[in-house]
């Protein structure tokens, strides 16, 4: 073989290298840009849902207070939402739908009085209910005490140490300090912090303790009182309303009825069943929590967004400024 045909091979080769190396790089480029486009659009969604829910939560006070000015109190889970021209935003954990300029979301709205109120002044009367129609089950009410003991611990301003309780040295070696406050709880994710709270009270499907009420800033609301029916876990149910453990399943599965498809409490339950859970509030208490999120089978990344406060009329607070006892983003 000459040196011309030699030389043409090695240029031949280069250039093909040259035309790999540059495929590859290509193909990189596109690749990259194929996720960053993919990437960048779920975060373009998560951004345009943050404007979306703020949008909506301002629209949702708007119709509870317009609700509110416009009809009178009512008992809830008793009233046909069929009676009326319109939607009905009331308390009671129905589901609604709502188009806002085009994009569709779905929203809750619940008493903000419900759950077991464990603020400093009412958690050993929580805990006390927690233990009734459970008097024979010592581990259950030993637990409970425990749990009460700790708490007590958590909000004193002395070392005292109570029976199976917890103060700083207990605290160190959960890697927890420099627990405990030694003040009064100021909100409810507080009690992550102690043990047995979650295993007592799970949080729900959300990760949020709303078995535990709402403990709101300092200065705003009061939510003490009975805890609403409509947020109700089955515990509870046994607790205030002296039911079993099935007759507390069939009122869950009533109220599921009642928030998916607005089939009234009394046309799913016995008149017994039913009057035993007038225990519980079935009235509004005046301050709200809602939950904003994307309507179920929804496709677009989406943040969610609880928020809570208590009406103030349909002119807003005499202030001028919204208090907000809850505000989280998840």
């Amino acid at each position: 073989m000459n040196s011309d045909c030699r030389q043409s091979g090695s240029a031949l080769i280069a250039v093909l290298c040259l035309i790999f190396t540059a495929g590859m790089l290509i193909t990189a480029v596109a690749a990259m840009s194929q996720y960053n486009t993919v990437s960048l659009a779920a975060h373009t969604a998560l951004q345009r849902s943050f404007y979306i829910n703020e949008g909506c939560a301002s629209r949702i006070q708007w119709l509870i207070e317009a609700d509110r000015t416009l009809y009178a109190t009512a008992i809830l889970g008793d009233m046909d939402y069929s009676d009326y021209a319109e939607d009905r935003y009331l308390a009671d954990g129905v589901i609604h739908q709502l188009d806002y300029y085009g994009t569709p979301v779905e929203f809750v709205i619940c008493d903000a009085a419900s759950g077991y109120d464990f603020s400093a002044q009412n958690y050993l009367n929580s805990l006390e209910w927690m233990k009734v129609g459970f008097e024979r089950d010592t581990e259950w009410t030993d637990r409970l005490t425990q749990f009460g003991n700790r708490i007590g611990d958590y909000i004193d301003s002395d070392d005292d140490l109570a029976v199976d309780g917890m103060e700083y040295g207990e605290y160190e070696e959960l890697g927890r300090e420099p627990l405990p406050r030694n003040a009064a709880i100021q909100f409810r994710e507080e009690l992550f912090y102690l043990p047995d709270a979650v295993e007592l009270l799970p949080p729900d499907s959300d990760g949020r303790l709303t078995l535990y009420r709402l403990i709101p800033p300092e200065n705003t609301s009061d939510l003490s009182g009975t805890p609403s029916l409509f947020s109700a876990s089955p515990l509870l149910l046994m607790n205030y309303c002296n039911l079993t453990e099935e007759e507390a399943g069939k009122v869950m599965e009533a109220l599921e009825l009642w928030r998916r498809e607005r089939i009234q409490l009394s046309d799913q339950l016995d008149t017994l069943l039913l009057n035993s859970l007038n225990s519980l509030s079935r009235q509004e208490s005046g301050s709200y929590t809602v939950v904003i999120r994307p309507p179920q089978g929804s496709k677009r990344p989406s943040r969610r967004l609880v928020f809570s406060f208590t009406a103030s009329g349909i002119g807003g607070p005499a202030d001028g400024t919204m208090h907000y006892l809850e505000w989280l983003w998840f």
